[in-house]
């Protein structure tokens, strides 16, 4: 369980070391979606050894195993969601298991992609979180959250709640500097 908890920070570590989380999910049921586009194994030409496998579950999510480098012992397993929300595509992604013998079990957190494309590459981008934290400190009444750590080292976790969290989406689609640079994945040749 402990090595699924980390899934979200290490996909995060090559996006920017630091990500916004959310206690909330950002979709509702209705905002669900499929894409059998998605599954399969990508890799990240921009960082070498950078791996992403996406197979269907039953539920119209998909597990996520991503691990970076040849250390197959870190591999990563997140559940992600695809959701629409007016136009546009995103996955939720948040640690697969759930089931923890540590006490009290960790608070599940939600990390956020944005889906640009997903052939003939897989486009994806996060949340900045630089942007944020400095929106959230000219204006902290911006969207709910908490602030964790010190000073220059502190991290967004938003705990507002699904309708709050997509309001603000909505606002900030066309925002370029909310988004992080896009990075693409190629998928792997079928052996």
């Amino acid at each position: 369980m402990k090595k699924e908890m980390v899934a979200l920070a290490a996909v995060a570590v090559f996006l920017t070391g630091c990500i916004v989380t959310s206690v909330h999910p950002y979709y509702t049921a209705k905002d669900v979606s499929y894409d059998p586009g998605l599954i399969g194994q990508w890799t990240n030409g921009q960082e070498a050894g950078q791996h992403w496998s996406f197979e269907k579950q039953a539920d119209k999510s998909y597990q996520l195993t991503y691990f970076s480098g040849s250390d197959k012992d870190k591999t990563n397993v997140a559940r992600a969601l695809l959701f629409n929300l007016n136009g546009s595509r995103f996955l939720d992604c948040v640690a697969h298991d759930q089931e923890c013998d540590v006490m009290p079990p960790p608070i599940p957190s939600h990390f956020l992609l944005r889906v640009y494309q997903v052939e003939p590459t897989l486009r994806l981008a996060a949340l900045n979180h630089d942007w944020l934290r400095t929106a959230l400190d000219k204006e902290p009444k911006l969207i709910r959250h908490e602030m964790i750590g010190e000073k220059d080292d502190r991290r967004v976790v938003l705990t507002a709640e699904t309708a709050e969290l997509q309001d603000f989406l909505l606002k900030h689609l066309d925002a370029e500097e909310a988004w992080q640079e896009p990075f693409d994945l190629k998928r792997q040749a079928t052996p």
